[in-house]
């Protein structure tokens, strides 16, 4: 490998083990906000609130705070998915496997967390206005839709250069 070139690897390396403890903070602030989230909805107290999203709690059955718990639950879910998934990815980048297989997984994990956060946003905004009893506005954003097959597809093109990099290997 030229001098360049491994200057540039350790740099990749030192740069996704940052990132990587960052995905950390991040999974443990998810994790928290998690927590936090149901037993606020579970107790009754204050209001939930996601994007434009605001339940009041204290008007709600008990069942009503169930299926918002369990919505939140989803949701958050979906956020742990991703910081999962980065986290590994970043893991794979500091070990210096880049162009891997498992490296195009990974990011196509990450294409079909955007899709999942899609939907768990609408699930949450629909559970959210059937159990609030007064006018409610739903908003609904598209960029998901798009971003999530995009990132995916580029993880079917770095799957198919991982494949065709150690195809190379072998024949030399």
């Amino acid at each position: 490998m030229k001098p360049e070139s491994e200057t540039r690897l350790k740099k990749i390396q030192q740069v996704s083990n940052i990132l990587r403890a960052i995905c950390k903070v991040g999974f443990a602030v998810v994790i928290g906000v998690f927590l936090a989230a149901v037993v606020a909805i579970l107790s009754g107290r204050g209001s939930a609130s996601f994007a434009d999203d605001s339940v009041p709690l204290a008007p709600l059955s008990a069942t009503g705070r169930l299926v918002l718990a369990a919505a939140t639950v989803l949701l958050l879910a979906v956020g742990l998915k991703g910081f999962y998934h980065l986290h590994r990815l970043f893991g794979n980048y500091g070990r210096g496997d880049i162009l891997t297989g498992e490296s195009a997984g990974q990011i196509r994990q990450l294409g079909i967390t955007v899709l999942l956060w899609y939907v768990a946003n609408i699930l949450w905004a629909v559970t959210a206005a059937s159990i609030e009893p007064t006018p409610f506005s739903i908003q609904f954003r598209s960029d998901a839709l798009v971003t999530g097959p995009i990132i995916i597809v580029i993880s079917w093109f770095m799957g198919m250069a991982a494949e065709m990099r150690e195809e190379s290997a072998l024949t030399i």
